[in-house]
This record gives structure tokens, sequence and C-alpha cells, in this order.
């Protein structure tokens, strides 16, 4: 995924699909060094698809909810080379004590997941970008990309980890009264938004501001992080190191030259949102 090529990029997409979007736009102004080869959503009624056929986008749906909440000898069987008990004993997400009930929500996640892999791989993509992809990736899905030490899942998550993780970081920034909020992006592990962090930028929560304005300004922020990590990602400028003690954490160093100049850049922008 490197030396300035276009990156064939899948984009994941359970809603509206405002950051889709602003990368589809930045595709069409050649300002963005991927390739949207393919968006897919969880659920039929996403914008998000709207917006793919818009800009010529193959899309497509894989409703989570019919593997989620069907009878289960309504879906397929497990493929036999799927260790449900393996999965199980790696994964962070679901945190359920009783073990039946997990392994079930388990293996109804690795069905749909498995649906989705088979389409995303029809498209051959370098990297998938979740992009309020409102669903828990399991570890099937993230070995499935996360091959030969290369860390291919990205997200964008509206919060400045590891503070606030989760559904909402919005809200749970604007709840606990911080004076400044953040947004992140990050590649994906097993567990919840805790993967090494890319790249993330600050802006202020203002006296008398509602949820619905701290919304608004890190949209604005979100929108041009997302695809400045993809282009850094495209050219080569992201190198993963492991940490020192006593974490040991794996770290993703950005080495572009003008990476303070572009995080100066995002900081001003988010003063005047």
């Amino acid at each position: 995924m490197e030396g300035d090529r276009a990156l064939r990029a899948a984009v994941l997409v359970s809603g509206s699909g405002t950051n889709l979007q602003a990368l589809l736009d930045r595709q069409a102004e050649g300002a963005l060094a991927a390739e949207i080869v393919v968006v897919a959503a969880d659920r039929s009624d996403a914008f998000g698809l709207v917006r793919a056929g818009q800009a010529g986008a193959p899309a497509h749906v894989v409703e989570y909810d019919h593997y989620l909440k069907s009878p289960l000898d309504e879906l397929p069987p497990l493929p036999a080379h799927i260790d449900l008990e393996a999965l199980d004993a790696r994964q962070r997400i679901l945190k359920t004590p009783d073990r039946a009930r997990r392994l079930e929500r388990l293996r109804r996640l690795v069905l749909a997941e498995k649906a989705l892999i088979d389409i995303l791989e029809e498209y051959r993509p370098d990297v998938v970008c979740l992009a309020g992809f409102m669903r828990l990736v399991s570890p099937h899905f993230i070995k499935h990309f996360n091959t030969e030490g290369r860390l291919r899942i990205l997200n964008i998550h509206p919060a400045l980890l590891p503070a606030f993780p989760g559904r909402h970081g919005y809200e749970d920034t604007f709840a606990y009264g911080c004076r400044w909020g953040g947004i992140t992006v990050h590649f994906v592990d097993e567990g919840e938004d805790t993967g090494p962090i890319i790249a993330q930028v600050v802006y202020p929560v203002w006296p008398g501001d509602s949820v619905d304005d701290v919304k608004q300004r890190g949209l604005g922020l979100e929108y041009l992080m997302y695809a400045q990590c993809l282009n850094w990602l495209a050219s080569g400028n992201i190198r993963l190191e492991k940490g020192g003690e006593p974490s040991g954490r794996i770290r993703a160093v950005i080495t572009d030259p003008r990476y303070r100049t572009i995080l100066e850049g995002w900081t001003a922008k988010s003063l005047t949102l």
C-alpha cells in the first residue's frame, strides 16, 4: 500500500454516510490517493448506499439483522474451518458472562461477516474504512484483512481515544463536561476502539454549546482527517513500531514532513467551526 498509488478502498456504512460523501468528493476532486471500489452497508435503508450510487460506486447490503435475529436453523451453517471457541478466546467485544449466549452471538456475527467478506473480496480492497459502520467486528473479520503484519482496517471515532470509546463519543464528551473534544482515526484491532492511533485533533467546546453544536464541529474535522489519513497510508507515510514498556503497544508514526503543518491547520480550523 505504498508508493504514491491509489489505494483500493472499501467503505462500510450504517447510516447517512457523510464521511463517505466527503471521501467521494475528494476523490472526484483528485485530492484522494484512493479509489473507492465498493461501498457496503449493514442495512438496506442506509443513505450511504444512495450516495455511493450517485457517485457510480458499487453498493451492496448485508442485512445484519437477518443474521442476528433469525432462528438459527434458518441460517447457513458455520464453515468447518472457523473455530468459534478460538475466536471467543480472542475476542474482546462481547462481554456477557453467559458462555452459551456469547457463542451464539459470535456465531451470528461471524456469519454476517462472512457474507460481507465474500462481497468485499470481489473488489480486492487494499484497505477497509469503517465510516459510521455501527457494528462490532470480530476477530474473524479482522484476521481476514490484517495479514502478514499489515493493518488494513481503519476507523474514525468521534472522541479523543482512549477516552470515551463506543458508539456515543460526541454525547459522552459533552455529558462529561469536557472543554475540548476530539476526533481519532485509528487502525482496528480486536478490542473496542483500542487499535493503534493514526491521527487525532481537538476542538473547543464553547460555553452555551449544545451536543448538536459539538457534533457539527467535530464532523467538519472528520471530513478533513479521514481523507488525509488515507493519503498518508497510500504514500507510505505511516510506520508501525512497537512502543516501549510498560504497555508495549504498537504505535502508528506519521513520517510526512508536513505533519506538523497539517495538524496546525486542523487545529486552527477547529476554532472557526
